[in-house]
Parts: structure tokens; C-alpha cells; sequence
């Protein structure tokens, strides 16, 4: 991943504005997270974005591109990442290692926040950003749960007869 220094803070606003994750979030607020406490970053396609098994706490904002996301002992990708949604929570908020890999499957620019960056926020921002990301678990557990019944729905084949 590289450092995006150059990105010009209204079109990180412009980007923030479509983005479910902010909706809560002022345009004060919203200038104040982007300004001065989150970087970002740009990984090119084919790139990871995280490694299972890494130890780090940062948590990362798809705002633009996509990301796949797999585990080690699993052939096909767990699902997809998109603008508005976001990876590294777990290890973020436990203090855990990364339970999963994330490769980029287009260019991505990502917004990232550690521990650190966001004990710095105004008591009120960090509520919301929490908030947000409390939002964007619970949406990713009503998708998953859908995926699950749709998949419990479908009949299983009957064993051929033995003649």
C-alpha cells in the first residue's frame, strides 16, 4: 500500500458524502476525521490489504474499489468488500490478529484509522465512528444470515440408489 498525501481534502469530503459510514457524521466532523486524523492509502489490484495471522490494529474504509476476502484454508473468497464498507474491525477493536487475508481486487483507495489516531478524536467523533462501525457489523450479519437461510433452503440431492 502507498500513501495517498496528495488526495485534496474536498474530494475526500465529496467521497465521504455518498458513503453510508459517515451519514451520521457533520460536515465539521466529517472535515475533522479526514483532515487530521486518517490516512489514506491507495493498494494497487493484486495487492493485499491485510494478511491472516498479521498482528496490526488498523481498521480501513473502502472508499473506492473492490476488495476480496479470504481465509488460508478456504479455496473460494469468503465475499467482497465494497466503497462504504470495511475490513479490520475485528483486529481493531479485539487487539487480535488478522482472522482473515484481503486482496484488492481492483485499485483501491482505503481511509485507515488506528488506536491511536482515534483515542486523538473528539469524544463526540469517536462515538460516531464506533456507532458506524457497530452500524456496518450489524448490516454485514442480516447479509449473512440471508446468505445462510437462502443456503439451508436449498434441497439436498438425494443419494444415488445402489442397484
Amino acid at each position: 500500500m502507498l500513501p495517498l498525501d496528495k488526495i485534496p481534502l474536498l474530494r475526500l469530503m465529496e467521497i465521504a458524502n455518498r458513503l453510508d459510514f459517515f451519514e451520521q457524521f457533520s460536515l465539521d466532523e466529517r472535515k475533522s476525521l479526514l483532515d487530521e486524523k486518517a490516512r489514506c492509502y491507495i493498494c494497487k489490484k493484486g495487492q493485499h490489504l491485510q494478511r491472516e495471522g498479521e498482528y496490526d490494529n488498523n481498521f480501513f474504509l473502502i472508499l473506492s474499489g473492490e476488495v476480496s476476502i479470504k481465509r488460508a484454508k478456504d479455496k473460494t473468497p469468503l465475499g467482497r468488500v465494497k466503497p462504504g464498507e470495511f475490513i479490520g474491525e475485528g483486529s481493531f477493536i479485539a487487539n487480535k490478529p488478522r482472522s482473515t487475508s484481503a486482496l484488492a481486487e481492483s485499485d483501491v483507495i482505503l481511509l485507515c484509522l488506528d488506536r491511536e489516531k482515534l483515542s486523538q478524536l473528539s469524544a463526540k467523533i469517536r462515538e460516531k465512528v464506533k456507532d458506524a462501525i457497530i452500524s456496518g457489523m450489524a448490516k454485514r450479519i442480516v447479509k449473512l444470515n440471508d446468505i445462510n437461510a437462502r443456503h439451508q433452503q436449498q434441497p439436498i440431492p438425494a443419494p444415488p440408489l445402489l442397484g
